[in-house]
């Protein structure tokens, strides 16, 4: 079935208007831009947070990856299930909140182990805004318009990767010009502390902003009824899913787990390998980052709603899986060029196919999940993929650099090895889970209840 008309029993005219809807999207987009960008400060500042704590690499990429595994681990999960039953914007509104709070917080850290549990607290953003927003954008859209408006929204975050390096690496290249700061009770403040801080405060300012969203009518609902249904009933209606939720949950995994060490050891490769300052890297690698990345999240949109158009009910699956499959070769090849030039010109196409797969996820479970374990579904995803992905995507980097290279020059190589191998895992693991996929979207489309 296409999936080219609203479900059973919800008119089209029902929908709110697509003003309402897209000015969701943008509020929504505006957070997630902030959201990333105090997550990807950090990978800025690698060399005078290591020589501050005298840190190995491995240490670094715990606070990239274990530190945000820990609070996905701990308390998406909850989140989630708040999501399906209580106000999605005061949810949102309130993990950005607690992600700026905490972004500032990293900037006071006097030692290591403060750092460390400050990006715990860090973790808070995403593991409450993403599966708010999942649910929120798939009840003002309507299925056949899903896909683009979801990759609107996940397309801001690689807006948020570029602004973060563009803006991130003027911010500490001014920063680093001026001397230590010392504020009342605070104390004495190096130029990368001051710089958690000026990127935390204006998370302050758009969770005010997200008030503004109305919040819509849930659709979908399992019987009609929008109270919170039992635990039990969760596990069941995932379980009834394994088949197809599996191969998503691994092949993404693998997709993030690629991104994520993409994301923290570029900046450090480029420094190490080509003598970069951060300024060199947040313009260059920045400039790139934005040029390509939001274009591919926008790209995979198109196509599936276009795949979905035309039948395909595995579409959200096969746009992530052929999409991706390539930048396995060119984020491979990239961090072995002879000169920063060709390296980025290699970057290029790998980061464009790495950012088609990522609206496509989200797409997926909101078709197949009734609306009550919408918000349940996603946070679960969410804990997979950043539990694998994100908790070991930057740590195995630093493990091959210290136990296998033993030298911070060569994480070069490092880099490619996860890169080239996690293409073609991503690829058979979604592909995998094609048939199991499209039988459940099939279902959903002659279930769903407005």
């Amino acid at each position: 079935m296409s999936g080219s008309s609203a479900p059973p029993g919800t008119p089209m005219e029902d929908w709110p208007s697509a003003r309402l809807g897209w000015y969701a999207v943008a509020v929504l987009s505006i957070a997630y831009i902030l959201s990333y960008v105090d997550r990807i400060i950090i990978n800025l500042l690698v060399g005078p947070i290591k020589d501050t704590f005298a840190i190995s690499d491995t240490e670094f990429g715990m606070l990239q990856g274990l530190a945000f595994g820990l609070f996905y681990t701990l308390a998406a999960l909850p989140l989630g299930r708040l999501v399906d039953s209580r106000s999605r914007r005061a949810i949102a509104a309130g993990g950005i909140a607690v992600f700026s709070l905490f972004s500032i917080i990293s900037g006071l850290a006097k030692n290591y182990w403060q750092l460390f549990a400050a990006r715990v607290g860090v973790g808070a953003g995403e593991a409450s805004l993403t599966p708010a927003a999942y649910s929120i954008i798939s009840d003002y859209f309507p299925p056949e318009k899903l896909g683009r408006a979801i990759s609107v929204f996940t397309m801001s975050a690689f807006v948020g990767i570029g602004v973060a390096y563009i803006a991130g690496g003027t911010v500490v290249a001014w920063l680093s010009s001026l001397d230590s700061l010392a504020l009342p009770l605070v104390g004495e403040l190096l130029p990368w502390q001051m710089a958690f801080i000026v990127v935390g405060l204006p998370g302050l300012l758009v969770a005010l902003l997200l008030f503004t969203v109305r919040e819509p009518k849930r659709r979908g609902l399992r019987g009609g009824q929008e109270q919170a249904v039992p635990i039990r009933t969760v596990v069941s209606e995932v379980m009834t899913r394994r088949k197809a939720l599996l191969p998503l949950f691994a092949g993404f995994s693998m997709i993030t787990l690629s991104g994520y060490a993409s994301a923290v050891w570029t900046p450090a490769f480029l420094i190490r390998t080509y003598e970069w300052t951060p300024l060199d890297v947040g313009l260059w690698y920045g400039l790139t980052y934005l040029a390509v990345g939001p274009a591919g999240a926008i790209f995979g949109g198109w196509w599936c709603d276009r795949l979905t158009k035309k039948g395909y009910s595995d579409a959200p699956l096969r746009v992530a899986a052929f999409g991706y499959v390539g930048s396995g070769l060119f984020g491979g090849l990239a961090p072995l060029m002879p000169s920063a030039e060709l390296a980025l010109l290699v970057f290029a196409p790998a980061i464009f196919m790495s950012t088609i797969p990522f609206p496509m996820a989200g797409t997926a479970l909101q078709l197949i999940a009734p609306n009550q374990i919408r918000g349940q579904l996603s946070a679960l995803y969410m804990t997979v993929i950043n539990v694998v992905g994100l908790g070991l995507g930057p740590m195995i980097v630093g493990l091959f650099t210290d136990f296998v290279f033993m030298d911070e020059g060569d994480v070069r190589y490092s880099l490619a090895i996860v890169n080239a191998f996690c293409a073609p895992a991503a690829c058979l693991f979604l592909v995998l889970g094609f048939k199991h996929y499209a039988a459940l979207r099939q279902a959903s489309e002659t279930t769903d209840t407005a």
